[in-house]
C-alpha cells in the first residue's frame, strides 16, 4: 500500500478493498472447484455463492464509485491462502463424497472470512456517516450468512451421506 492508514475512513477504504480483491479472487476460484464437485446440491449451491459474488463485485465497484475512490489496494492474504489450500484439496482428496465435503468446508473458510469482513466494513461505513454504503455492506453481509447457513446444512447431508 503506498500511503499509511492514518484515520477510520482510511482503515475502512483498507478493509474495503480487502473485500475486493478477495471477491476477484473468488470469482477466479470458484469455478474451478464448483466443477469438482459431484453432489448436485453442494454443485447448485455454489453457482448461488458464484452470482452472489458477482453482485457483490459490481456493488463494491458502485460503492468506490459513490466515495469517488479507486477499488484497486492489496492482495487479500487472508482469502488468497484459503482459496490455494481449497484448491490443493483438489490433488489429493479421494474420493469424491470426501471431496464434496472437503470443499463445502473450503468454501465455509472462505466464506467466514467474508463475513468477519463485511461485518467490520458495515461497522466502519456507519461510524464515518457512510449509511448508505453500510446498508449495501449489509446486504452482502446477509448473502454471506445465507451461503454460510447453507454450507452448514449441506456439511450435515454429505456427513450423513458418508456413514450410509
Amino acid at each position: 500500500m503506498d500511503t499509511k492508514v492514518t484515520d477510520l475512513k482510511g482503515l475502512f477504504l483498507e478493509q474495503l478493498r480487502d473485500r475486493y480483491n478477495a471477491a476477484l479472487q473468488q470469482a477466479k476460484a470458484y469455478p474451478v472447484l464448483h466443477q469438482a464437485v459431484s453432489d448436485t446440491t453442494l454443485a447448485t449451491l455454489i453457482a448461488d455463492d458464484i452470482e452472489a459474488n458477482t453482485a457483490h463485485v459490481k456493488n463494491l465497484e458502485k460503492v468506490f464509485a459513490q466515495m469517488e475512490e479507486s477499488p484497486e489496494g492489496e492482495i487479500c492474504e487472508g482469502t488468497q491462502g484459503l482459496i490455494h489450500e481449497a484448491s490443493e484439496l483438489l490433488t489429493y482428496v479421494k474420493p469424491s463424497k470426501i471431496l464434496n465435503l472437503a470443499i463445502a468446508v473450503s468454501i465455509q473458510h472462505v466464506n467466514h472470512h467474508d463475513i468477519a469482513g463485511y461485518r467490520s466494513c458495515q461497522i466502519f461505513a456507519n461510524a464515518i456517516g457512510e449509511t448508505e454504503v453500510a446498508q449495501t455492506l449489509g446486504r452482502m453481509l446477509e448473502d454471506e450468512k445465507a451461503t454460510d447457513k447453507g454450507l452448514e446444512t449441506m456439511m450435515q447431508v454429505l456427513l450423513q451421506e458418508h456413514e450410509s
